[in-house]
């Protein structure tokens, strides 16, 4: 027994499924990224801590390098406690912040010397810090 055809399969309903299918993903997709783009990321509140330090402008620096021979320098000299404090009395200006920039192996006491000198003479002192190699 001999099978005819008696209808053509119609394949048009079959191709509108897959432009259907990508014009619903560019709708949704045009939809939602606007509210992407309009939000430029998470808003984060630091906690307030006394800690925080605004930026410095114009501030003196001086290193205190450690063993075999502690020593103080200040504007690219090396000087001793003593003439640390002339130095610093002798700073014009309103910009009186001096930062101190200390090795790991610095004597404390030479550092505690350097930080009186600041603090008498009116400048703020900040301890700066370095990451670990």
């Amino acid at each position: 027994m001999k099978l005819h055809r008696t209808l053509n399969p119609g394949f048009g309903p079959l191709l509108f499924v897959p432009f259907a299918n990508v014009a619903a993903v560019l709708l949704i997709f045009f939809l939602l990224s606007g509210g992407f783009l309009l939000q430029p990321g998470v808003a984060v509140k630091v906690p307030d801590s006394p800690f925080l330090l605004a930026p410095q402008r114009d501030p003196r620096v001086a290193s205190i390098t450690g063993d075999p021979v502690p020593a103080i320098y200040f504007d690219n000299r090396r000087i001793d406690a003593r003439e640390l404090g002339v130095r610093l009395a002798a700073v014009e200006g309103n910009a009186r912040t001096l930062i101190i920039k200390a090795d790991r192996r610095a004597p404390v006491d030479l550092l505690v010397q350097v930080v009186n000198a600041a603090v008498s003479h009116g400048f703020s002192v900040v301890l700066a810090t370095g990451q670990e190699p």
